[in-house]
C-alpha cells in the first residue's frame, strides 16, 4: 500500500504530463503482453526435432502421418510445413510456391505490431521532455511576479514536476525498448529456423515425388 501512495503521490507531482505518458505505457504494456504470448509460447517449437520428425516420415513414404504431426500446432513452422505437405504430389515448383505463400501469411504474423513498441518507447520519452520543458517554462514564468518567500518553493514544485515527469518517460521506454530488442532477436532466431527446416523438407518431397 505505501508503495503505491508513493507512486500516486509522485504521479500527481508530475503534472499534466504524466496523463499522456500513462496512456502510452498502457498501450505498450498491452502489446508486450500478446507479443511476449504469441512468440515466445505459442510460436517456441523444437523446430530441429520436428524437422527430423517430418523427413524421416517422407523417406518412408508416411505423408498423411507427416500432415497429422504438422497439425499439432499453429506455430509458423508447422503451418508453412502443413502448405509444403498439402503440395506433396506436385513439382518441386509446385511445393515451393506453396511455402511462398504459406511464408507471406505467416511471417509477418510474428512481427505484427512490434514496431509499435520501439514508436512508443521514443514517444514516451519525448512526452517526458515535453513536460520537463514546460513545467520548468511555467516554474521560471511564475517566479517573476512572486514573492522571495514564495519563490523557493515554486521552483522546488517546478523542478519536481520536471524531473518526475523525465523519470516516469523513461520508465516506460525502458522496458518497451528492451522488449522490442528481444522480441525482434526471438523473431529472427525462429525465421532463420524455418528457412533451415523448410530446405530439406521441400528437398525430401521432391525426391520422394521423383521416386513415386
Amino acid at each position: 500500500m505505501e508503495f503505491f501512495n508513493f507512486l500516486a503521490e509522485h504521479y500527481r507531482a508530475g503534472g499534466w504530463g504524466m496523463h499522456p505518458i500513462l496512456v502510452t505505457g498502457i498501450f505498450a504494456i498491452s502489446i508486450i503482453i500478446e507479443r511476449v504470448w504469441f512468440v515466445f509460447i505459442k510460436s517456441n517449437v523444437n523446430a530441429e526435432r520436428f524437422t527430423r520428425e517430418v523427413l524421416n516420415l517422407i523417406k518412408q513414404g508416411k505423408v498423411e502421418q507427416a500432415k497429422a504431426l504438422a497439425n499439432r500446432s499453429d506455430a509458423a513452422l508447422y503451418r508453412i510445413t502443413r502448405a509444403a505437405l498439402s503440395a506433396a504430389g506436385g513439382s518441386m515448383r509446385d511445393i515451393q510456391d506453396a511455402v511462398d505463400e504459406a511464408s507471406l501469411s505467416e511471417l509477418p504474423r510474428l512481427d505484427k505490431r512490434t514496431p509499435y513498441l520501439a514508436m512508443l518507447g521514443n514517444v514516451a520519452v519525448l512526452l517526458g521532455l515535453l513536460g520537463t520543458i514546460t513545467g520548468l517554462i511555467k516554474t521560471f514564468a511564475a517566479l517573476g511576479g512572486a514573492s522571495a518567500a514564495e519563490k523557493a518553493t515554486m521552483l522546488s514544485e517546478g523542478i519536481s514536476e520536471a524531473m518526475n515527469c523525465t523519470a516516469f518517460g523513461l520508465m516506460v521506454a525502458i522496458p518497451s525498448l528492451i522488449v522490442y530488442g528481444m522480441l525482434q532477436g526471438r523473431v529472427t532466431r525462429i525465421n532463420n529456423d524455418i528457412d533451415a527446416s523448410m530446405v530439406p523438407i521441400i528437398n525430401a518431397l521432391a525426391e520422394f515425388e521423383g521416386k513415386a
